[in-house]
């Protein structure tokens, strides 16, 4: 089945959503007929105007929407721009990096959801912090238990069962922190169990709708 992301004027993305999807987003204005759409399977962009089945949609939409920017309205709170990546793949570049590619894969995830706190890290705070001798110790709780949260609240907006991981990253950071016990313990075990984890959570999040009641 097709799928449709919209492509915002700043290059961000919001979506995937299916035909019934993207009508419901003409329909309430949040996109016009100059609006760029990245069609799947393919990736092509284009605009939304050319979609036959949008046509009676844009036509119903609010007056002025025709004079907005080739963007979306206000960005809502489920709008992420996460991607699907194969969770053996993560837990293998954990072993290859010695830890690297998850710090900086998970790090980056915080710039791809909307920012609903006032200290909702940025991908830039997130993995550069890791860096600060002493501060990490307390920045590697803060960071994975935040996005813990974040993406648990975006599997609940996008209607997805519950699935918290804070457990799991707090066992995780705790053993990361104790010297010989988080090399055997925590790299081999705990931490490929997580990032597996978080990975699955991510992956079935990016495969959901966008609600249509929002």
């Amino acid at each position: 089945m097709a799928q449709f992301s919209v492509v915002a004027a700043d290059g961000r993305a919001y979506g995937p959503v299916n035909e019934t999807g993207l009508i419901q987003w003409a329909t309430e204005g949040r996109i016009h007929s100059a609006t760029n759409v990245r069609c799947e399977p393919g990736g092509q962009i284009i605009p939304a105007g050319s979609l036959a089945f949008l046509a009676p949609a844009l036509g119903r939409t609010a007056p002025g929407v025709a004079n907005l920017p080739a963007s979306i309205s206000t960005p809502q709170p489920w709008m992420h721009t996460l991607t699907y990546f194969s969770v053996g793949l993560v837990v293998l570049l954990h072993f290859v990096t010695l830890g690297i590619f998850p710090m900086i894969w998970f790090g980056m995830m915080h710039d791809k959801m909307p920012k609903l706190r006032p200290d909702d890290p940025s991908a830039g705070k997130a993995i550069g912090f890791m860096f600060i001798p002493f501060f990490n110790i307390y920045w590697v709780f803060f960071s994975y238990l935040r996005l813990c949260d974040r993406v648990a609240e975006q599997r609940r907006l996008h209607g997805l069962p519950e699935q918290s991981l804070r457990g799991l990253a707090l066992a995780a950071c705790i053993i990361g922190v104790l010297p010989y016990i988080n090399f055997l313990v925590g790299s081999f075990i705990l931490w490929p169990i997580f990032f597996g984890k978080l990975q699955a959570s991510v992956n079935e999040l990016v495969a959901a709708p966008a609600p249509l009641d929002t």
